[in-house]
């Protein structure tokens, strides 16, 4: 079984970059994921607080394709890394979202984007779907991190 979002009429609309689950992340509040992933395509302070304050994930990722000669030198090196930040910190600060992705068992997440083959699965389902990637991969760490947790609060009690 495989969940698609990003599609008309999903139910898993929260797993968007572009849902607004804000959350602190280096001593700044970001108003959603998106926010934070396009502010850190730039090293400029300057640009990254417009980015970061700009009303709308929309808005964000406007003003980020608005300034290609300002992008970090580095961007596709660490891209998914501050991708996987971003959807730590969302999920962490939203249990909700955390019951969500972890109701989604076993399935593979597929970002159904047909504009992002990186990201997503492109257009002809092809993409690397990194996003999809990175909320398994974070799926499976929570999933770690409970079963730890009970592991030390059995050993307490018994």
């Amino acid at each position: 079984m495989a969940i698609f979002f990003n599609t008309r009429g999903e139910n898993y609309g929260e797993f968007r970059n572009s849902s607004e689950h804000g959350f602190m992340l280096e001593g700044n509040y970001w108003k959603s994921a998106d926010h934070y992933v396009q502010a850190q395509r730039f090293q400029c302070a300057e640009t990254q607080a417009l980015v970061r304050e700009s009303a709308y994930a929309f808005t964000a990722k406007s003003l980020a394709r608005e300034r290609p000669y300002a992008l970090r030198n580095d961007w596709h090196i660490v891209r998914d890394r501050v991708m996987e930040n971003a959807v730590r910190a969302k999920f962490a600060a939203h249990p909700p979202l955390t019951e969500k992705l972890q109701s989604t068992g076993d399935a593979e997440i597929i970002e159904a984007s047909p504009m992002s083959r990186y990201w997503g699965a492109g257009a002809d389902g092809t993409g690397k779907n990194m996003l999809g990637r990175i909320l398994m991969k974070v799926r499976a760490e929570l999933k770690e991190n409970l079963l730890a947790a009970s592991a030390d609060a059995e050993k307490r009690i018994g």
